[in-house]
Parts: C-alpha cells; structure tokens; sequence
C-alpha cells in the first residue's frame, strides 16, 4: 500500500489532534504508517489523540511504532491518548497496558483529570516558547526574594526607629525651649527692681549690660546718656 493510499483521517482543535487510523494494518504497511504518524506528530498540538477504534493489526511491530510515537511526543512535552474500546485491541496493547494511556474516548480522558491536562498545557508551552526553570533556579529565584522581602522589612523597621529618634530630639528641643523661655520670664520678672531704681530704663538695655561687661562701665555709660538729654 503506497503512503498516500493508507486510510488516516485528522481533526485538529486549538491544542487537541485526533488522528483516526482504519483498516488492517499489517507488515506491508508499517513504513507507510510510520512515516505519516511521526510527521502528524511532529505538528502543532499539544494532546495527540490516537484513535484505533477501527483497526485490525496483523503484525506486533506496530506495538514499536506506539512505544517510539508516544517516546517522541514526552520528549516534546506533549501527550500521547490511545482511544479504543474493543477487547481486540485491549489485548493486542495489553504488555504495555501500564505505559500507554487508553481510554474509550476523547471526553473520557478530558473528564479524567482537569488539573493534570493544564499543567500539561504549562509545560508544553514552556518547552515549545524556549522558557524553561529547573527546579535549582526555582528555588534560588524563591530565596532572592525571600531576601528581598526581608531587607524591605529591615529597612522600614529602621526608618521607623529613625522617626522615633527624630521625634524624641523634637520633644526634647520644644522641652528646652519652654525651659529658656521660663528663664526669661524669671529674668524678666528680676529686673523689676532695677527699673524702679533707675538702673536698667528698658529690657532692651540687657543687650548693652551683656556687652559692657562690668557694673562701673555700664554706670557711666547710663550718667553719660542722661547728661546728653
């Protein structure tokens, strides 16, 4: 049977391919089948769905075919379903029962298990976009930011003891102030005295004690200031 002759029918939906084989496949028509599988294979998809409901094998080198098929499709990330209910072929696939995934239909697998076909649709674009992480890089991406995030903790936990610092410097220089302007009102209030007296006219004078330095010059200088008026 030449490769064009050989009865093989193909359905594809976004990341499911059935490839639906009949017939009886038998010695003469392994190369044939062979070079078609592995080239449907080779294509975009990401579930292929083998469907042999209505193939009749008369030779076991096709058990071989299957096993290098569905070899090349986990090397690809991709998954190989076989889809059949006949005892016929239970029997002819059964050394490899353990191996191959059969089911008896398409939806069967699909109700199978949601959250194995969606990691296996994670993987497969990993491998087919070139973005791969091993488990190594995983784990060291995990602690740099297991760092970062304790540095963010440290370096805010500073700037929190730093605002304190800060506010306790402010108490501490409002609590002078208050202090100084106690002190003044206490000078202030001494000088009372002085004013009735004659010495000191204003407060303003204080400023002039503070520079003359002694009592006798900041007399003369108040004798001297009252012989000009």
């Amino acid at each position: 049977m030449m490769s064009d002759m050989i009865n093989i029918q193909v359905e594809s939906r976004e990341q499911d391919v059935e490839i639906v084989l009949s017939g009886s496949l038998g010695f003469a028509q392994y190369s044939a089948v062979k070079e078609k599988l592995a080239m449907l294979l080779d294509g975009p998809g990401c579930f292929y769905f083998m469907n042999l409901q209505q193939v009749h094998f008369t030779s076991d080198r096709y058990l071989e075919l299957f096993l290098g098929l569905l070899n090349e499709a986990k090397a690809r990330k991709a998954a190989l379903v076989l889809i059949f209910d006949s005892e016929e072929l239970y029997e002819y696939f059964s050394p490899y029962k353990n191996i191959f995934e059969i089911y008896e239909n398409r939806e069967a697998y699909k109700k199978s298990s949601k959250k194995k076909q969606l990691l296996q649709i994670g993987v497969h674009y990993g491998v087919r976009s070139g973005i791969t992480v091993s488990p190594g890089v995983a784990i060291a991406f995990l602690l740099m930011m297991f760092g970062w995030i304790v540095t963010l903790f440290i370096i805010l936990g500073g700037q929190g003891v730093e605002l304190a610092d800060k506010q306790a410097q402010i108490i501490a220089l409002q609590n002078q102030k208050d202090r100084y302007i106690r002190e003044i009102d206490k000078l202030e209030s001494s000088i009372g005295p002085l004013r009735k007296l004659g010495v000191v006219q204003d407060t303003t004078m204080l400023s002039s004690f503070g520079l003359i330095q002694d009592w006798v010059g900041y007399l003369e200088y108040l004798e001297n200031t009252r012989r000009e008026k």
